[in-house]
């Protein structure tokens, strides 16, 4: 542990604000976990410069692993990672027991944060969530960063992301994975001061960083893998020149990028806002088309189709990355 329970919310201030990069976890044909291909990931956002990683999160097919899978991933992510930045675990589950057991695990091998998604499908109210999360937090000392989504079912309010980070010592960060920059500003008028605010869209991170600069964190985002290659680091290049206030020149960047915005919305947001679930298999065969391992996916998720094939492969080629 770098930091005690009643450290957490100022460790995260210091150190999650940036990129973070999520990683689309590769399977072997036979739907095993190809760990190698984990630590594949690892290096690749590395290398695009994140300032942070999250292992086995939403976009990491965590909801058709076993416990003892996910608690691999751990492992060898930290060894992956070997201490050159913080790296966060993914440690959900409906099962209040099987989370405690992931979180202990997680803290246990080296994570130096967690994330955890509001418990999807048993959540009717604010009291059932409090509850889960102090439960949670009471059998672990490292820091739990919350994530708000639709898909989970129950959706928290800026008011209650607050009531949650004041309640809960170790609860440090969030994720406002709502789609909705208005949310996720709100939810930093309210708690700003004392989490770390994060949002996954690229779309909104020059206003992220101009309006949230103590906290901006682009969380649990697979971008800095798949919108820029080690020889185009795009999103990097605009993110430092905007933090250095050179914003002509970052908006030149930044607009470069507008095909893969519009890929992720034609097969990403799309699917998501319509159906509820991730498409991985989209993601894991834009994944490859950069070099990196990607995979099938488990059943029950779809498999790719091809039209969506096409889209991926118009627009990367459009994007100038193949």
């Amino acid at each position: 542990m770098k930091y005690q329970k009643h450290e957490a919310k100022a460790w995260a201030r210091k150190n999650l604000p940036g990129i973070n990069g999520g990683i689309i976890q590769p399977l072997n044909k036979d739907y095993s976990i190809d760990y190698g291909g984990t630590r594949a990931w690892i290096e690749r956002q590395i290398a695009m410069g994140v300032d942070s990683i999250t292992c086995d999160g939403a976009c990491g097919e965590w909801l058709t692993y076993t416990v003892e899978e996910r608690k691999k991933i751990y492992e060898v992510a930290v060894d992956a990672v070997a201490g050159r930045v913080p790296l966060l675990a993914n440690t959900s589950h409906p099962s209040i027991m099987a989370a405690v057991e992931l979180a202990k695990h997680a803290q246990a091998v080296g994570v130096d944060a967690l994330m955890h998604v509001t418990p999807y499908a048993n959540c009717s109210g604010n009291e059932g969530v409090l509850r889960y999360y102090q439960y949670l937090a009471e059998r672990v000392d490292i820091g739990i960063c919350l994530y708000n989504t639709r898909p989970s079912g129950y959706v928290l309010s800026p008011e209650f992301i607050k009531e949650l980070a004041e309640k809960i010592p170790n609860v440090c960060g969030i994720k406002q994975g709502m789609g909705s920059l208005d949310q996720t500003l709100r939810a930093y008028a309210l708690a700003g001061d004392l989490i770390v605010i994060g949002d996954p869209f690229e779309d909104y991170w020059p206003e992220q960083m101009r309006y949230m600069p103590d906290t901006a964190m682009q969380f649990c985002n697979f971008v800095g893998a798949l919108f820029q290659t080690p020889e185009k680091p795009r999103v990097t290049q605009y993110t430092r020149l905007f933090k250095e206030g050179r914003s002509a020149e970052a908006y030149k960047i930044f607009n470069e990028l507008s095909p893969l915005r519009v890929l992720f919305h034609e097969t990403q947001v799309a699917y998501l806002s319509g159906k509820g679930v991730f498409p991985l298999a989209a993601l894991k065969y834009w994944a490859e088309k950069l070099g990196l391992p990607g995979g099938p996916v488990r059943p029950p998720f779809e498999t790719l189709n091809a039209y969506t094939q096409g889209r991926i492969d118009a627009r990367l080629a459009e994007a100038g990355l193949v």
